[in-house]
């Protein structure tokens, strides 16, 4: 029987009549959109009168509607979900005051402290947001407690993440039926309610609770109550359009909070030393994940604590180990999900490929499938912060909480193969290793990007490329080490040679040994002498500098020396000669300045500027190591020359080793006891250090012209550039360089002391 024409068409409906008119039966319509039968059948039925957009584009799309029938489809189920339900359908019984409750103390006292009343008597009414899991609910009950008011206390759940969250009138209408004398009718608009509301609070002020709103609209009418009242708000949103509250969020709990909450729940002897802190961390400090697993080990007096940890970690899926009864994790984590429009979900599955850190909306929107605008990308990630999915960082920066980085990958592995996952990691380190190797080209301009990093972030300058490195190393490490075991081997050698000018500046990293190792590696994988050599003379710098092992340095670089010989490749017989003069020179052995020699003819012939420049003041530093300060004054101001001669040096790499130079000229100088000329020299490398960020080239300058103040007999000036040279610098640290600097900045601050 056709429906009266007299009413509109339901959703139902008009997907039946939609269906039929395209001679689709359920099952076609299902396999069409991915939708299954159940879920249509229930929608044609009227089972379910709203359901998720995600499900109305998917139906579209098995439909073949045109946009303008899409569009229109989509309206109507907004306005269905707008539509108020009728009957008192809100919840106004209050979840029970959590008997061991433990930790939020902070928290706690800074919510009474707002409540408590400000001096005109107002209170302030308090914005509670965080998380799913995280304890929301239970914090506000028990700050509300605490207050010891004699105030009626209401509650309200506004069930913000419903298709249908409470309307305002049913938020003030639902309080009203709980404060005595309010009488039994129901308001019928919107300005009735406030307008009782007001006057019934201003004869009996109270304490009101409302739980898990969705928007500022819900909450503001109940805002307008007597100022001797008091509202807490609960919510996944942040509410920022609210005015005049006072924020709190909630974020996982404290460690020392997390065990003390564990061993209220869990029996003595099912528990031993070390066990609880265990299981905190694998629950993430979040109190409903870990209330599900003591309430899971309480229950069962055989499973001690340390066993059930170790089945969450063995687990498959450990979001589906910490389920007791009707607490779920995984279920507090999907009413949030199932409400994301498709764009949204996609993305938060998509980002559960990000193992590690912060992230941005750049690196966000580099792990999804298609293209999409950074801008669109910000959106969607505010929105998903909005709902406690994500959480929001300093700096435009995000984080997914460990729980819900398992609950976002599971719910990816369910929307795709693991061989779609493999590719979505793929494009990512594809990305970060571009973007790698784009910020590494700023410190060494002349080289020639590959085709790799024709993607990945554009940097405006220097200074940006720098910090994108140092920020994101969280990422581009695993992914460079992640590309070496998948063979890769041409994106970590160009990625690898891409930093090694960069690495002077952060000698301090850490990992260089182990980075310039996968580059030799990978060098080795793909057959090429030349590769090999050029990163087995990184790995000689990275060995000395980071490891302090000279020795090993020494038979890196005579071994780099013989690689080179096979590549016939002049450029790399330069650079790998000019390695092993140092670490002859470093270990004390003859051999040095000849080594240094064959490097400046490789390089001659191969007409690498740099290279000779750094070959000619190598001449110099061997000069300097046996004491002849003139010598080594001649040979660093002949290298100066020579690279005067050369075209402008635009590059960094030039210009880094033009401020050696001048720090090389200033140490002979110094040991010439011609201090005033040091000064000088000092001052132009220190210009130059500071202009390229060259942080080690600073306090080495610093370190030489406070010896050339010391001999001019200037105490003070010699005290200030020490201490600027200590200024940050990680006297624990047993770099070489660090160590060095340490042991020589030390004795220098002490003999200006004296002279002062």
């Amino acid at each position: 029987m056709s429906p009266p024409v007299n009413r509109p068409l339901t959703f139902g409906e008009q997907l039946r009549r939609l269906r039929t008119s395209a001679d689709l039966t359920l099952e076609a319509l299902a396999e069409r959109s991915g939708v299954s039968v159940r879920t249509i059948g229930d929608v044609e039925r009227g089972v379910s009168v709203a359901p998720h957009r995600r499900t109305v584009d998917a139906l579209a799309r098995g439909l073949r509607l045109d946009p303008a029938e899409r569009e229109s489809l989509l309206r109507d189920v907004r306005a269905r979900r707008a539509v108020p339900a009728q009957g008192p359908r809100a919840s106004a019984v209050a979840p029970h005051r959590v008997g061991d409750f433990s930790g939020r103390e902070r928290e706690i006292a800074e919510i009474v402290s707002f409540l408590g009343g400000a001096p005109a008597g107002r209170t302030a009414p308090v914005v509670i947001s965080g998380l799913a899991g995280i304890g929301k609910t239970t914090t506000a009950l028990e700050a509300i407690h605490r207050l010891e008011s004699s105030r009626p206390i209401l509650f309200l759940d506004l069930d913000g993440l419903s298709p249908a969250p409470l309307t305002p009138l049913q938020v003030v209408s639902g309080l009203l039926r709980q404060v005595p004398g309010a009488g039994d009718a129901a308001p019928r608009t919107l300005d009735d309610a406030v307008r009782r509301w007001r006057a019934v609070t201003a004869e009996t002020p109270v304490t009101v609770l409302l739980d898990n709103a969705d928007a500022e609209a819900q909450v503001r009418p109940v805002l307008t109550l007597d100022p001797q009242s008091a509202v807490v708000v609960t919510s996944r949103r942040a509410l920022a359009g609210l005015e005049g509250v006072r924020r709190i969020t909630l974020g996982p709990l404290r460690p020392e909070e997390s065990v003390e909450m564990l061993a209220s729940i869990i029996p003595a002897d099912q528990r031993d030393a070390g066990d609880l802190r265990d299981l905190a961390e694998l629950a993430g400090n979040v109190p409903l994940a870990m209330r599900i697993a003591g309430n899971r080990i309480a229950a069962t007096p055989a499973v001690r604590a340390g066993d059930f940890s170790a089945r969450i970690r063995s687990a498959e899926n450990r979001l589906r180990m910490l389920v007791a009864g009707d607490l779920a994790v995984e279920a507090a984590f999907t009413l949030s999900y199932e409400d994301l429009a498709p764009s949204v979900s996609a993305l938060f599955r998509s980002i559960s490929v990000i193992d590690a850190g912060t992230f941005d909306a750049r690196i966000a929107a580099a792990t999804l499938a298609s293209p999409v605008s950074v801008v669109d990308v910000e959106g969607w990630l505010d929105e998903l912060t909005d709902l406690g999915l994500i959480e929001a960082r300093g700096g435009n920066r995000y984080h997914l909480h460990d729980l819900v980085h398992l609950f976002a990958g599971g719910r990816r592995a369910d929307a795709e193969s693991v061989a779609e996952t493999q590719a979505r990691r793929a494009r990512l380190r594809h990305w970060l290793l571009a973007s790698l190797e784009r910020a590494g080209a700023w410190f060494e301009s002349d080289r020639s990007a590959t085709d790799a990093a024709a993607t990945g972030v554009t940097f405006p300058d220097a200074a940006a490329a720098d910090a994108w490195i140092r920020l994101e190393e969280q990422h581009w490490w695993p992914a460079m080490q992640a590309a070496a075991r998948a063979g890769e081997h041409a994106l970590v050698v160009d990625a690898a040679d891409a930093l090694h000018w960069f690495s002077e500046l952060w000698a301090d990293w850490g990992h260089w040994v182990e980075l310039f190792g996968l580059a030799v590696e990978s060098s080795r994988a793909l057959q090429d002498d030349r590769l090999e050599a050029m990163h087995l003379g990184y790995l000689v710098w990275a060995t000395a500098v980071e490891s302090r092992d000279r020795v090993e340095g020494l038979r890196l670089a005579r071994l780099a020396v013989e690689v080179a010989e096979r590549s016939g490749d002049h450029q790399q017989l330069g650079w790998t000669n000019y390695y092993l003069g140092w670490m002859l020179q470093q270990n004390g052995l003859d051999g040095g300045p000849a080594a240094s020699h064959a490097a400046l003819l490789h390089f001659g012939l191969a007409g690498d500027a740099v290279g000779t420049a750094s070959a000619a003041a190598a001449l110099g530093n061997h000069a300097h190591a046996s004491g002849d300060h003139q010598l080594a004054l001649d040979e660093h101001r002949a290298a100066y020359d020579r690279v005067q001669a050369e075209a402008p040096f635009t590059t960094h790499a030039m210009t880094y080793v033009v401020g050696t130079l001048h720090y090389f000229m200033a140490l002979a100088l110094a040991g010439l006891e011609r201090p005033v000329e040091a000064i000088e020299e000092v001052d132009r490398a220190l210009a130059i250090a500071e202009e390229v960020g060259a942080v080690n080239l600073v306090r080495l300058s610093l370190r030489v012209r406070a010896t050339a103040y010391l001999a001019a007999g200037d105490g003070r000036r010699a005290r200030a550039d020490v201490e600027r040279a200590l200024d940050g610098l990680d006297l624990t640290s047993s770099t070489e360089m660090n160590t060095a600097l340490r042991d020589t900045l030390l004795p220098l601050l002490e003999a200006a002391d004296r002279l002062t």
